[in-house]
């Protein structure tokens, strides 16, 4: 399938913030945005409270705080911040997480991006570990096997280019309303991670290209180290799936086979620690193993939404 976009076409811009908890690390991005000279009316702010009761925080004049209620993930929370910039007739959605923040010249540089090559369905930039120039992600790639890793090197391409890639990462990527009009947006069952991979997939599926423009630079600060038990579950059921859509019985395979392998790594870990024959605490590799197979029981179950309550290292995961 090949894809047209009329040259002409009148792209407005709106950013959608999505925000978790009582802090306001989402400042950092709201202050990038309006560096780049973006309307505060063009940007809106979803909130997903982490407790029960949890106030919606506030914003800068002029931007659209939405309160979820409860904590309805990235998939499910994101989508609230599109259908609110859809609402608006944006042509262009820049979807943002809290802990990201945009660097001088990024913002213009995704747009061009996009104005360049009407092909383009989605982009992002490079991603760097907040508060250094260390790489994060060149793009996201998946194998045959269906692991998904980050790039972590640059492509050998002139530096104004945008290079080619399987997926962007959710924590900064800018995307077409009409690919969200001809695919949907992120796949709620999944609730967190794995869904940009996944929306990338259809939106490859469509005839519509991804990439990453190397001339555009943002901060991301990741959060496995945060909830390794929550990370480990929703990694190893969300894994599975999108293996078993990008690639077929092999990505099925190959995910239960990582998975099953990280579950025993994990398992040994915490038992020569708890044992005391190695030195470290012993609860986090014991809230990986515990996160990792039951990620495989409930895709097996087809169990889907939010991790369970009651998984051990669920860190600042709550209100689920």
């Amino acid at each position: 399938m090949s894809v047209s976009v009329p040259a002409h076409e009148s792209e407005a811009l709106g950013a959608a913030i999505l925000a978790y908890g009582g802090g306001r690390s989402f400042e950092a991005v709201i202050d990038s945005l309006l560096a780049a000279e973006l309307d505060p009316a063009a940007i809106v702010l979803v909130h997903n409270p982490a407790r029960s009761g949890e106030v919606a925080p506030t914003a800068p004049a002029g931007i659209e705080v939405v309160a979820t209620g409860r904590n309805l993930g990235y998939a499910g929370g994101m989508n609230v911040g599109i259908e609110r910039l859809r609402g608006r007739g944006v042509n262009l959605l820049l979807l943002l997480t809290h802990d990201a923040a945009l660097r001088p010249g990024a913002l213009p540089s995704l747009v061009a991006a996009m104005h360049d090559d009407p092909a383009l369905g989605v982009v992002g930039p490079v991603l760097l570990l907040s508060g250094g120039d260390a790489a994060y992600s060149y793009g996201g790639m998946t194998s045959r096997s269906g692991l998904n890793q980050h790039r972590k090197l640059p492509p050998s391409l002139d530096f104004a280019e945008v290079a080619t890639c399987d997926w962007i990462d959710g924590g900064t990527m800018l995307v077409r309303d009409e690919v969200l009009a001809s695919v949907g947006g992120f796949d709620e069952r999944f609730w967190s991670y794995c869904e940009e991979a996944d929306l990338c997939l259809r939106v490859r599926r469509a005839g519509w290209g991804v990439g990453v423009v190397l001339a555009a630079r943002a901060d991301q600060e990741p959060g496995a180290v945060k909830r390794p038990g929550v990370w480990a579950y929703l990694m190893t059921r969300n894994g599975v799936e999108y293996g078993r859509r990008a690639t077929g019985l092999s990505g099925l395979i190959g995910s239960l086979l990582r998975a099953n392998r990280a579950t025993a790594l994990a398992v040994g870990r915490a038992t020569v620690r708890r044992l005391g024959l190695r030195p470290g605490p012993w609860r986090e590799p014991w809230s990986l193993a515990v996160g990792a197979a039951r990620g495989q029981i409930d895709f097996a179950r087809r169990r889907w939404g939010p991790p369970p309550a009651d998984l051990p290292g669920s860190g600042d995961v709550g209100n689920v």
